[in-house]
């Protein structure tokens, strides 16, 4: 699954857990394999690594995980900010194995880990419909999740006498 995917659902399980990082980061990393378990893209190595195909790829996916990333944690309330870090880094951790291995040529994972992650992928080269419509679907609910958590915070604060003396 792109990475992106792993991040749009961390915002999902940092907003589930947002009074609670570490739990946040430990089913965020737990959902990288779950949600690597849906039919997803992939294309096949080439003899020396990956494929031009795949590097491409990963490139536009790798910039836009990271845009993820600073957009969740930016449009989420400020409460839930650091379950949502958490989360999300946590659901894309595994797959810094591609670019420690792209850049730096080895794996930070154990085998016994590389192993698992490896054993649970579905990958194909048809499955990029599943990436997409996964990828909107995560966005779609993020964004209103998101909203509704600062519509709320607003309304808290504007409720709350000491708002003003705050101000």
């Amino acid at each position: 699954m792109f990475v992106t995917n792993h991040v749009l659902s961390g915002v999902l399980i940092g907003k589930a857990l947002e009074r609670r990082p570490v739990a946040a980061f430990v089913v965020g990393f737990g959902s990288h394999l779950a949600v690597d378990r849906i039919p997803h893209w992939g294309c096949p190595k080439g003899v020396d690594g990956y494929s031009e195909e795949f590097l491409r790829a990963a490139r536009r996916d790798g910039l836009l995980g990271l845009a993820a990333m600073a957009a969740g944690a930016l449009v989420v309330d400020r409460r839930a900010r650091p379950a949502v870090i958490a989360a999300m880094v946590g659901a894309a951790l595994l797959d810094l194995d591609k670019p420690c291995n792209h850049f730096l040529g080895f794996n930070p994972f154990p085998v016994p880990m590389r192993r698992l992650h490896t054993w649970v992928q579905r990958e194909s080269v048809s499955g990029m419909r599943n990436e997409v419509a996964f990828g909107a679907v995560f966005a779609l609910v993020d964004t209103v999740v998101a909203v509704r958590g600062r519509g709320r915070e607003r309304v808290g604060a504007l409720s709350d006498p000491r708002a003003c003396e705050r101000a």
